[in-house]
């Protein structure tokens, strides 16, 4: 079969199966652990270093930019799952907090540590921050590796700053629409909403949270 036409076909299941991925029902937990494990795996193995390729680099750089459009200057942001901290090396703030359960990714972000910067060996559910509160508060395609993530987040929601925001990046999967689900139903207000689509056809979408309040008088 000819070269090119065979790679042709390739990316048009590819792109098929990544259409079809949100729709096909996997068990939650099974799936969180499988996740959990395949990261452990790449970390061991260097296959985290995809990272920073160009491929990731366009949620990296929405983030960002909802960083400094909802928060400009130097906010205090708390990045939850935040790997080896390719966040942290793009955005401006005057303190960063990166936990991550993986103590490989860990190890390696700790050698950027500064009086502004802190890295943290821990899972999210343990995590509680020491006398601070966070104007910025990101769960980068980190929700799914996490037991009950609602749970986890409402716990955080404790930890935002008045007039802070939340930052969820997911890919779209079956177990991330069903986290969107349940993240319209716990009280936060919707700001933006971006999806983006790689060159293999994989999409994410970038949702950005503040708090409900009632209006003023």
């Amino acid at each position: 079969m000819n070269t090119r036409l065979l790679a042709t076909i390739q990316r048009a299941l590819v792109r098929t199966g990544v259409e079809l991925m949100p729709f096909i029902p996997l068990p939650a937990e099974w799936y969180r652990k499988l996740l959990v494990r395949d990261s452990e795996k790449r970390y061991a193995t260097g296959r985290w270093e995809y990272f920073r390729d160009i491929t990731e680099s366009y949620r990296y750089s929405i983030i960002r930019g909802c960083c400094e459009y909802y928060k400009p200057g130097s906010p205090t942001i708390l990045d939850v799952g935040c790997g080896e901290g390719v966040l942290q090396e793009r955005c401006s703030y005057s303190r960063y907090v990166g936990i991550d359960m993986n103590s490989t990714a860990i190890g390696r972000a700790k050698a950027r540590e500064d009086s502004k910067t802190e890295f943290i060996l821990s899972s999210a559910r343990d995590y509680t921050p020491k006398d601070v509160v966070f104007d910025v508060i990101v769960f980068n395609e980190s929700l799914y590796y996490i037991q009950n993530p609602i749970d986890v987040l409402q716990q955080y929601r404790s930890y935002l700053a008045s007039e802070g925001i939340v930052i969820v990046c997911m890919f779209q999967t079956y177990l991330a629409r069903r986290i969107w689900k349940e993240l319209h139903r716990i009280g936060l207000t919707e700001l933006s909403y971006v999806k983006i689509v790689n060159e293999p056809g994989f999409a994410a979408i970038v949702r950005v949270y503040g708090e409900s309040r009632p209006p003023p008088g």
